[in-house]
């Protein structure tokens, strides 16, 4: 049977870390995100030195390993047999939601998120444009304004992620006795 095989047990043992350690520290990046700005507008510099971290941590952690995982996933389809079929509903369903999920983080949460680093980058700097009026620079209220944007992105990938362990926990319309 398939799931006593070595090369199935390792491909799965890899899929399953890659889940762990891609999908994980996307939960880490909103936290470091709320602690920047819990540093306030005194303290640009240490504030943008977290929130760059955490962008830089996750083109070299989280992005890797979610795509990983999408391809190990795939790999375990074709090493199980016949028992996992790409025609199942449950494959099906976990392609539609890898694929929302890297569509939305690739088209509007990176760009939006690479947008905000350039912002805080320039805050640090100081080199943001005065306000003419008073007040802070336009790049402050753009700055929140975009992360409202990145909270709801971030928060709608959390929860096709949430979709996605639903599917592949409870496997919609698999039965391991055939249908």
């Amino acid at each position: 049977m398939f799931a006593t095989s070595f090369l199935y047990k390792l491909v799965f043992l890899l899929h399953l870390a890659s889940v762990v350690v891609g999908f994980g520290s996307s939960f880490v990046y909103p936290v470091l995100g709320a602690k920047a700005r819990g540093l306030g507008p005194s303290s640009p510099k240490e504030s943008y030195a977290i929130a760059h971290a955490g962008l830089e941590t996750s083109k070299i952690i989280t992005t890797p390993m979610i795509y990983a995982a999408g391809a190990f996933g795939i790999v375990l389809v074709f090493l199980s047999e016949g028992a996992f079929k790409f025609s199942q509903a449950w494959i099906s369903i976990a392609f539609l939601l890898f694929i929302a999920a890297a569509l939305i983080a690739a088209l509007l949460h990176l760009p939006n998120l690479k947008a905000m680093d350039a912002l805080q980058a320039k805050l640090a700097a100081g080199t943001v444009t005065p306000n003419p009026a008073g007040g802070p620079p336009a790049e402050v209220a753009e700055l929140a304004e975009r992360g409202s944007k990145a909270g709801a992105y971030g928060g709608l990938l959390h929860v096709l992620w949430l979709l996605l362990m639903i599917d592949m926990i409870w496997k919609p319309g698999f039965s391991l006795f055939g249908s």
